[in-house]
């Protein structure tokens, strides 16, 4: 269990078709949900001296002027990108189930069992991702607080600074918090298509002691968040300074982005799938709460007739006793 977190990237390498599945799905909704903007931004630029303002460069009061213009339908170019960010989170949700049982596994399975798998745990992971709400929300609500609290320090004219190192800390806090939040669901994910548990309240009091006790496993999201923030702050500069007339290299930057986005998310889930894998089946018992099974009530077996009363014969069978002399 020691080299979990490492060992999940070779699950990650090995099973990458995952990822550029959800990739492509994921470039098929951004492009049908940018088909309304082109044909809106076509009908509103083109033939115009502001077209030039986005063709040779980025302009940002220009993309304002533009949303605010009554002709330009920003509103619904809204709903269109809402619409494929829900279906594309019911998909996630959807294929959780299989890529928890392939990292499970570390085998390839058929598109069969894969999607078996996927429908199989699909309305379990719809239930999760609603008790996640509660969880996340406790964590949004301290953050908020302690951003609140700074906020009155730095108004109050406190020592200098003050509200500052505060609302830092918070935010560190925050972020703590709800990578935890995020750990602990994704061992409850995992543990539930190990053992096809359907008790879904047992299994997170369960996956929660787990939780607190794989220090190592969270130091490993810790580290793949901040590999991955720093990738993408290298990538997000890269395109910045990007030529604005090199489109396909913009193109191709900001979906590589995307694609580490995918990629380092799968990669917590296989750490997590790794580690509840490799936990010794004792560890594994005393700590994630089993479903109670209920004994059946055993009969009550016949109570048998005193031998003293009625002696068996050779035949087997038991004679009456015989009368009292008078």
């Amino acid at each position: 269990m020691t080299g979990s977190v490492r060992s999940s990237a070779g699950l990650l390498v090995r099973h990458q078709r995952l990822a550029w599945w959800i990739f492509i799905a994921n470039l098929v909704l951004a492009w049908l949900s940018s088909l309304p903007a082109r044909v809106s931004l076509a009908s509103a630029l083109d033939h115009s001296l502001e077209g030039l303002r986005f063709v040779n460069g980025f302009d940002v009061a220009a993309l304002a002027m533009l949303l605010g213009r009554p002709d330009f339908p920003a509103k619904s170019l809204a709903t269109t990108s809402v619409a494929a960010t829900v279906v594309f989170f019911f998909y996630l949700l959807f294929l959780d189930g299989g890529v928890f049982a392939v990292y499970l596994d570390d085998r390839k399975l058929s598109r069969a069992e894969f999607f078996e798998n996927c429908g199989l745990y699909f309305w379990r992971m719809l239930r999760l991702a609603i008790y996640s709400l509660l969880p996340f929300a406790i964590v949004m609500s301290i953050g908020g607080g302690i951003g609140a609290y700074a906020g009155k320090l730095s108004d109050e004219a406190a020592p200098d600074r003050l509200g500052f190192y505060v609302a830092m800390a918070g935010r560190l806090l925050f972020l703590l918090l709800f990578l935890f939040v995020r750990l602990w669901f994704d061992l409850t994910q995992a543990s539930v298509v190990r053992e096809n548990k359907r008790s879904l309240l047992r299994t997170l009091g369960g996956t929660f002691r787990i939780a607190l006790g794989s220090g190592k496993l969270y130091r490993g999201y810790l580290g793949i968040m901040i590999l991955s923030a720093a990738v993408a702050a290298a990538l997000v500069t890269l395109w910045v300074y990007l030529p604005h007339r090199a489109m396909f290299a913009s193109f191709v930057v900001l979906e590589m982005v995307t694609l580490l986005f995918i990629a380092s998310r799968l990669w917590m889930k296989a750490a997590s799938a790794r580690w509840i894998a490799l936990l010794p089946e004792p560890v594994y018992a005393s700590l994630a709460v089993a479903p109670t099974q209920e004994s059946e009530p055993e009969a009550e077996s016949p109570v048998a007739p005193s031998s003293e009363s009625m002696p068996p014969d050779e035949t087997g069978t038991a004679e009456p006793p015989e009368p009292l002399p008078e």
